[in-house]
């Protein structure tokens, strides 16, 4: 697998609990595909009840973004004139269960 990054990746997700334990463990899920992920502390979703909303960054590799794209949800909607994803957990199969919303930002990294 090529570890060069070659792409940055913003992850939007929203869990359907209000415990923090709890999305701290779908934390620990992402950490599993992409170990180098930052995360923006959790708060509460304001336009949606019981929900728990985060933010994760990392620069990554191609097979990495294609990792993600296929392991986090069965069936993302995508931007066409952006390299943007996003899926509901209602009607798909997300990575985890409890995510409600995950929106996955592709930009691609110029050359140094």
């Amino acid at each position: 697998m090529s570890s060069i990054p070659q792409f940055s990746v913003s992850l939007h997700v929203v869990v359907s609990s209000l415990d923090e334990n709890t999305v701290q463990v779908v934390q620990d899920q992402l950490k599993t595909f992409i170990p180098e992920f930052s995360f923006s502390p959790m708060r509460e979703q304001s336009s949606l009840q019981d929900c728990i909303e985060f933010y994760a960054s990392a620069q990554i590799s191609a097979d990495q973004r294609q990792l993600l794209i296929d392991s986090l949800d069965n069936d993302w909607d995508k931007d066409e004139d952006d390299d943007m994803f996003w899926a509901y957990g209602f009607n798909t199969r997300m990575f985890n269960p409890l995510v409600y919303y995950m929106q996955l930002d592709f930009q691609k990294l110029s050359a140094k």
